[in-house]
């Protein structure tokens, strides 16, 4: 993947966060070194709109040096950032707080599934146990009972040796 690419992967996972860049009051500006690539690409929050652009930054105020890879997953909200920086996966020169500004514009993409799969399968046990009775009465309602047979047909159904026991 290229700084183009990139660029256009971040800003489509970013897209739903401009109504939060608008309450950005500073300037950040984050230029990002590609390992990977040897590219460059940059995200600005200025008066509150957000820019992602697959270009060099020359008034950043900090740069943030890693793969194309770990920048996908942590603006994806696979990765943290804060376990990005601990595990070395990314370096930071300048003020590492601006590229940390960034993180609330970040979906929080593994909260949001976790809770739709909670009520889901909260939902489920619900809707078996509303089926499984009703399963039941059918069952019931096309077998006949014993009461209803008569005793004739009973015989018929047990086997030759029953039968001569009689």
């Amino acid at each position: 993947m290229n700084n183009i690419e990139l660029s256009e992967k971040i800003s489509a996972y970013l897209k739903g966060s401009k109504a939060k860049a608008k309450k950005f009051k500073d300037l950040v500006a984050v230029h990002f070194n590609l390992l990977d690539v040897s590219e460059n690409m940059y995200i600005e929050v200025k008066d509150g709109v957000l820019s992602v652009m697959p270009y060099e930054y020359n008034d950043k105020q900090a740069t943030v040096t890693a793969s194309t890879e770990v920048l996908d997953k942590i603006f994806s909200g696979a990765l943290s950032m804060d376990e990005a920086i601990a595990s070395g996966y990314v370096q930071i020169e300048g003020d590492s707080d601006k590229f940390k500004a960034l993180a609330v514009l970040i979906p929080a993409a593994k909260t949001e599934t976790k809770a739709p799969a909670k009520k889901t399968d909260e939902k489920k046990p619900a809707a078996k146990t509303c089926k499984a009775p009703a399963k039941k009465e059918e069952d019931k309602a096309s077998a006949p009972k014993a009461e209803e047979k008569p005793a004739a047909k009973a015989d018929e159904k047990k086997p030759a040796a029953y039968k001569a026991k009689k």
